[in-house]
């Protein structure tokens, strides 16, 4: 009996049913994907059985690098002996990063996106699935390398890749070629990885030296701070010189792997990190998303609950059980929760698939459990939560009749009313902040301006002949202009060397470091660098000796102890590569540029000093071409390097497009926000567009009188908006201060930030007003241009 009303409820009232089924799935679909995204920042780095005792070791020194905080250790050839007195200290492993991002194989060179020199024990500190070969048989021979699922199939295609030989070939970052043979084949690493290598190569014990990630193993119950302690102790001991009066302060910084994608943020970390406060912000919006869901649920099912009066009171007269109210919304919300999971089952593969492409998480793979699980709960928790009416039943001392007619007036639920926009606005307000501060960013990039390909980490045999390169890519119409640069655009650049100034005093050794950066003469046209005195370099990459020239920025004007641009420039200056055998032309200032940003407004722009180069070090190209000719410019590159370069593979990307990946964070966080904004939206508005059918319904007599007597649609339309007018203003004001602590906050992760201006916290507001009243004056219209004698013959 009660089933089959249930289902005769849900047929006759189909629009406010609608709204309910479907509010309840776009709320639990969004805070689905929110829990998915949330558990897998989480859980990185966990399939590591070690992971507890996995720790990443770096250090920081006052005197070298300006106390910069690196991800990898400058000196790793010392990590054997600084360890060996250290027995709570397992193992340790180094990654040296394949910089040149080349290999050979077969006379064919091939470009990987990632890969490092390693130490053996790799295997033994993290885990590693093979598909063929062990951990133990990858590591039988010296020399050896392994290579993921996805290499071997672009090398080897189908044959079968083991013993056979891959070279990494001679190149700037090495000195000689060196042959290495294939021992395993692993599977592609997880995505929650903070490392995603595709060939590792193992020259043999100890022979890794110079910069590296370096990582230990430590035994259970091992004091963490005593051993960082004991190490910084060590360090200083190794870097102080002897006779010196006082030790070098060294402090070691130990990191657990499982820290590393949220809770650090290093210079020249291995992979873009995540950040621990975008968790909060999801988890606030799915908290967000839930309260109006559940709200939104349980307002219209008291709201509806007087349609039920009649038959609940009957049944009861007639001898039903004092549950019958309990046992009808139980079922009846039941039936709603479960045609809303139907919803979500019908769109959760699709959308992950969405979310797959756009940016390669899988949210749903090996999580089918906690997807179930999740899901249930919340079903259970909605199906309480629509008891409402049962509740207030039981709370006040009425009849069973006078608590169901009492539940379609909305008296008691504008504190939810006001709870769902409040939210709803918030988060609507934390989308426009991430997109004008993303949009900043995007425009105070280099060249953002400006059309740029470039052609990152190009091999050194290419920087040879890059002035051949540049001449041949001049001839062709569509380019503008040829540079090149020590690291592509949106990279961290912090190689710092020492230096002489004329007219600044000497320093102890260390202390006079500055930022350098390694360029081609027309590096400042392509890029459009504004001069603030002086000039550009002459149109030659090499000087000589004593004629040198230099560039420095705003920040390094500052360093050097000058606030007057034109006061530095002509002033005699050197710096010294650390590198033997290369010699850089002492020389002078001839002009001063203002700060850019070659990586994102996340970091501070460093003190940095431009030096030419003619064939080295000159490790990306960037060209700057027309507009509307990008297609045909790449064609044009790619012929020009087919012909010099044949052997080498061409890599190319638009800077603008590099700037979007140093971004990806905050639009990956703009997106999913801006889709839950919209959603807490959307299922609000249903909830009001209910809440006004139904006061339509309830007052559709006075309606009919009020017109009989003259009033106009207007005076209707205007009578039933203001109940929610007041509420919608009183929301919007709420979340004014609500907003500016979450973007105040937010804001707080970024070097240089916009200015939050007012209209920023207000234009949303009115935005949400104005729809939902639209919504709303849709609703009041059609009850407003009614037959009035319709609704009297009804009473």
């Amino acid at each position: 009996m009660l089933l089959k009303y249930a289902f005769r409820n849900l047929k006759k009232r189909p629009a406010l049913n609608a709204i309910k089924i479907i509010g309840l799935a776009l709320g639990l679909c969004g805070l689905l994907f929110i829990s998915l995204f949330i558990k897998n920042e989480l859980s990185y780095e966990s399939h590591h059985q070690k992971a507890e005792n996995i720790y990443r070791l770096t250090t920081t020194t006052p005197n070298v690098f300006e106390n910069q905080h690196f991800a990898r250790f400058y000196a790793s050839e010392l990590l054997p002996d600084l360890l060996e007195p250290h027995p709570e200290v397992q193992k340790f492993v180094r990654l040296a990063p394949l910089r040149g991002k080349l290999i050979q194989y077969q006379q064919q060179f091939y470009g990987i996106n990632q890969g490092f020199v390693v130490d053996p024990s790799y295997f033994e500190i993290f885990d590693v699935s093979f598909l063929q070969g062990s951990a133990k048989s990858a590591v039988e021979f010296p020399h050896s390398v392994v290579l993921s699922k996805s290499l071997v199939t672009n090398l080897f295609g189908n044959q079968d890749p083991i013993g056979k030989t891959v070279t990494l070939p001679k190149g700037h970052f090495n000195a000689e070629e060196k042959e290495f043979r294939v021992t395993g084949v692993m599977t592609d690493p997880a995505q929650n990885s903070h490392k995603h290598p595709d060939i590792l190569f193992m020259p043999g014990e100890n022979e890794i030296e110079g910069w590296a990630y370096q990582y230990v193993l430590l035994g259970d119950g091992t004091d963490i701070a005593m051993l960082g302690s004991n190490l910084s102790s060590a360090l200083g001991d190794l870097f102080t010189p002897e006779g010196a009066e006082e030790p070098v302060l060294v402090t070691a910084h130990l990191t657990n792997i499982k820290d590393i994608h949220l809770r650090s943020n290093l210079f020249r970390e291995i992979e873009p990190n995540g950040n621990v406060t975008n968790l909060y912000v999801m988890a606030l919006a799915g908290l967000v998303l839930l309260l109006i869901s559940l709200s939104n649920f349980m307002s219209l099912n008291l709201g509806m609950a007087g349609y039920l009066s009649s038959f609940l009171t009957l049944n009861k007269i007639m001898g039903s059980s004092k549950r019958i109210m309990l046992r009808y919304f139980l079922l009846e919300n039941a039936i709603v929760v479960l045609l809303a999971l139907g919803l979500v089952i019908a769109a959760l593969f699709p959308l992950n698939q969405l979310i797959y492409e756009t940016y390669q998480l899988d949210l749903l793979r090996g999580n089918g459990v906690f997807a179930f699980v999740l899901l249930l709960t919340t079903a259970i928790l909605m199906i309480l939560a629509g008891l409402q009416p049962v509740l207030k039943n039981k709370l006040q001392s009425k009849s069973l009749q006078q608590t169901l007619k009492n539940s379609t007036s909305t008296k008691g639920q504008n504190g939810l009313l006001v709870t769902q926009f409040t939210l709803a606005i918030v988060l609507l307000i934390g989308v426009v902040v991430i997109s004008k501060q993303t949009q900043f960013g995007l425009e105070q990039a280099m060249g953002a301006q400006e059309s740029i390909l470039c052609l990152p980490s190009v091999h050194s045999e290419v920087q040879k002949d890059f002035a051949l390169f540049k001449a041949e890519l001049l001839k062709e119409t569509g380019i503008q202009s040829v540079s090149a640069m020590m690291d592509s655009p949106g990279s961290e650049t912090h190689d710092m060397f020492a230096y002489e100034l004329e007219g600044t005093a000497p320093q102890e050794p260390g202390q006079n470091l500055v930022g350098v950066f390694a360029a081609d003469y027309s590096f400042a046209d392509v890029f459009g660098l504004s001069f603030l005195s002086g000039q550009n370099f002459g149109n030659d990459n090499i000087d000589e000796n004593g004629n040198g020239e230099y560039l420095i920025n705003k920040s390094a004007l500052h360093h050097f102890g000058y606030q007057d641009a034109n006061a530095i420039v002509g002033k005699r200056f050197s710096i010294f590569s650390p590198v033997p055998d290369v010699q850089l032309p002492e020389g002078k200032i001839i002009g001063v540029v203002d700060d850019f940003h070659l990586s994102g407004l996340q970091n501070k722009v460093e003190p940095l000093v431009l030096f030419k180069r003619a064939d080295s070090w000159l490790n990306s190209v960037v060209i700057s071409y027309q507009k509307q000719s990008q297609q045909s410019v790449v064609d044009k590159v790619q012929s020009v390097w087919e012909k010099l370069f044949p052997k080498y593979p061409l890599n190319y990307v638009p800077v603008d497009s590099i700037y979007e990946q140093v971004y990806r964070l905050e639009n990956l966080q703009k997106q999913l926000l801006l889709l839950f904004a919209l959603v807490s939206i959307v299922v609000s508005i249903m909830g009001v567009l209910g809440l006004a059918l139904m006061i339509a319904q309830n007052r559709y007599k006075e309606i009919g009188i009020r017109k009989v007597n003259g009033a106009t649609r207007f005076e209707v339309v205007s009578l039933l908006n203001s109940a929610f007018l007041k509420w919608l203003l009183l929301a919007s004001i709420l979340a004014l201060p609500l907003g500016y602590l979450a973007a105040k906050t937010w804001l707080q992760g970024f070097a240089y930030a916009i200015t939050l201006n007012l209209w920023i916290f207000i234009l949303p507001g009115f935005l949400v007003v104005m729809v939902t009243l639209l919504t709303v004056t849709w609703q009041s219209y059609k009850a407003a241009t009614q037959n009035p004698v319709d609704s009297l013959r009804l009473e």
